[in-house]
């Protein structure tokens, strides 16, 4: 926050604003804004004052107020909901301003194992091979995928036995040649 302007700046400011000058050439004048001498003469003509104002100490932020309870309410009982913390807290605030300020401080809500882990092992190994049998990535070959790998060669309509008819010649053809 910027320091006040000094008494004696203000008291010659003061006068200048008596005599008749201009807000903005009293501004030019003194290197400050022909706002602050309209604000500075009103407050003079209310009050009569010519110092400066004390300064409003500034409000801290509620993470901030409360970070060391949050943090150890967080860390002692991590599957806390929003609405049980507060109560926990005892604080009168809304679950908003406590979602923010656990925004703000970034605690960890790691949660203890309820059971303990079971000696089972993984169906598959990590590499992923019990998923298929061997037998079965064999046959495919690397390059092909299972929409592109070729399928049997179609039957085709003949006499039913099962022959695949000759494609692009006719009956009469075939007899032709023979």
């Amino acid at each position: 926050m910027p320091k006040p302007f000094s008494l004696d700046l203000r008291q010659r400011i003061l006068q200048d604003v008596l005599s008749g000058m201009t807000y903005a050439r009293i501004g030019r004048k003194y290197s400050v804004s022909a706002e602050f001498v309209r604000r500075f003469h009103r407050r003079y003509e209310a009050t009569r004052e010519v110092g400066p104002r004390p300064s409003i100490p500034r409000v801290v932020p509620f993470h901030q107020r409360h970070e060391a309870t949050i943090r150890d309410a967080v860390a002692n009982n991590p599957g806390l909901t929003l609405e049980q913390l507060r109560t926990r807290l005892g604080l009168d605030v809304s679950i908003g301003t406590l979602w923010q300020a656990l925004r703000q401080l970034k605690p960890t809500f790691k949660r203890k194992r309820s059971t303990p882990p079971s000696g089972r092992d993984r169906t598959s190994s990590a590499s992923g091979s019990g998923s298929t049998s061997s037998a079965r990535r064999a046959s495919i070959p690397i390059a092909w995928s299972s929409s592109t790998k070729p399928g049997s060669k179609p039957i085709g309509r003949g006499s039913g036995d099962g022959v695949p008819k000759a494609s692009g010649l006719s009956n009469m053809s075939r007899m032709a040649t023979g």
